[in-house]
């Protein structure tokens, strides 16, 4: 093996470290909201922002397709960049590099198609921002420019390093394995381990700095018949919608886990009163707009809110704090709470 093999092969080691790594990360509104604006900036049905390596795609950010990951075979953007450059094909049925693609042949039929890769700050190709419409397209030379600019952006919010907040501490602390054990496979949020964990950091940074920490809990209300009606399948599809939502709805300094089935918490540091109560409306109002499309028609629910700004000076443990959200939550369920900050709310 040459010099240059080596090189090569080093690179591509590299790449497939950093992708590994990338995997386990927690969902990011700045990703999410790019995909969103992507979608409609372009009109077409679906927007994605993934990772890419030798296994498949990993979606980090994706907007009007129902999907967390696709091995290689079924990845679209992993055929289409194998040459590493941005392509845009008006109809995939009449280009022999995906006319047989199983997601062109089969749902969802994909007929248009535009990616652009996103590379590290060495050059290594570790992902892709892409759209995709079930009509053929016409590539315009605005289209072009537009899925550049959006590579750009991706690229950009990918090597932007905030170490400022209890999130990206952690995540600096942790390699790739012992993230995944602190994050929940299907949403994609922090789990109940990584939560409490977090929380608990918070605790001890509000009392040193004398700030406040908020924290809330979510359920969704009659989960099962969401299940028994549309099945397991579709179910999950909705904790993840749920999941995007939520943290599209905090602010980048705060974050979201997962405690298990259908319930959420969300912490939010250094907040006022009357700041928690604008959060708690502000999910409110992300979570009432959420409409769940399925073969078998809208998927619509509702979820109970509870939450509470713990005495810093007797809240001693992060299980004793979730404990007491958790009770705040179900007080709302059942009659307004006296002591906590809680809604009921609808999507």
């Amino acid at each position: 093996m040459g010099t240059h093999d080596l090189i090569h092969t080093e690179t591509l080691q590299i790449a497939e470290m950093q992708v590994r790594d990338l995997i386990q990360t927690p969902l990011e509104s700045r990703f999410n909201r790019l995909a969103r604006m992507t979608q409609r900036a372009l009109g077409t049905r679906v927007a994605a922002i993934s990772f890419l390596n030798k296994e498949g795609e990993w979606f980090k950010a994706v907007t009007g397709w129902n999907v967390a990951e696709l091995p290689a075979a079924r990845s679209l953007a992993s055929t289409l960049l194998a040459d590493r450059r941005a392509v845009a094909i008006p109809d995939l049925t009449r280009d022999e590099r995906t006319r047989n693609h199983p997601l062109v042949q089969a749902s969802p039929k994909f007929r248009f198609a535009a990616v652009s890769p996103i590379n590290d700050r060495f050059g290594h190709m570790i992902g892709a921002i892409a759209v995709y419409d079930t009509e053929p397209h016409e590539v315009t030379v605005d289209l072009a420019e537009a899925m550049t600019d959006a590579g750009e952006l991706a690229q950009r919010e990918l090597l932007l390093s905030d170490v400022g907040g209890l999130q990206q501490k952690l995540l600096a602390k942790l390699d790739a394995s012992r993230r995944q054990a602190l994050l929940d496979e299907l949403t994609r949020l922090w789990n109940r381990r990584g939560g409490l964990l977090l929380l608990e950091q918070a605790l001890e940074s509000a009392r040193r700095y004398n700030q406040s920490v908020g924290v809330c809990i979510i359920d969704v209300d009659d989960f099962k018949l969401v299940n028994d009606r549309y099945g397991h399948k579709m179910g999950d599809v909705v904790l993840r919608k749920l999941a995007a939502a939520l943290v599209d709805s905090i602010r980048p300094d705060d974050f979201a886990c997962r405690l298990g089935g259908d319930e959420f918490m969300l912490l939010m540091s250094d907040i006022t009163t009357e700041q928690f109560e604008s959060a708690m409306e502000r999910v409110r109002q992300r979570v009432r707009s959420l409409t769940i499309r399925t073969r078998s028609g809208d998927v619509r629910m509702s979820v109970s809110v509870g939450g509470i700004l713990p005495d810093l000076r007797t809240a001693s443990k992060a299980e004793d704090v979730l404990h007491q959200a958790d009770l705040a939550m179900y007080q709302v369920k059942g009659e307004k709470p006296k002591r906590a900050v809680g809604m009921s709310l609808d999507f």
